[in-house]
């Protein structure tokens, strides 16, 4: 495998050498290796959404968790005790099912129109 690095005086350069940074041969200068990434787009864009789990449009991540946190403070309140929250997989169909109380079979039926509906938004 080949690194890239780029020397101030001769550019990019190639070498097996994997490293922060290596002489150049022909100039003896120090080349710094260049590194790529890859940035998701989709990750940039504006993160606000409604969010059942809150009940209100949140803007980011940060939000969300801290209206969370001021629900879990307001129930142990209200319910004088401790209220313990734990994240559940929304991939998990069987746990979701069990913690609001209805069968697989019901949120199938929900989801239905939502499979069909991003089916065709990739097919068409």
């Amino acid at each position: 495998m080949n690194y890239a690095y780029v020397c101030p005086r001769h550019g990019i350069i190639e070498s097996e050498v994997c490293a922060d940074s290596i002489v150049d041969l022909e100039c003896g200068n120090r080349a710094k290796r260049l590194r790529s990434f890859s940035v998701n787009k989709a990750s940039l864009k504006h993160q606000g959404r409604w969010d059942p789990v809150v009940g209100q449009y949140v803007e980011n991540d940060a939000q969300f968790r801290s209206l969370l946190h001021a629900g879990q403070e307001r129930e142990s309140e209200e319910l004088g005790m401790d209220v313990v929250l734990d994240t559940v997989d929304a991939r998990d169909m069987e746990g979701l099912a069990e913690l609001h109380g209805y069968s697989t079979d019901v949120r199938a039926e929900d989801l239905e129109p939502t499979v069909k509906a991003n089916w065709e938004k990739e097919h068409v």
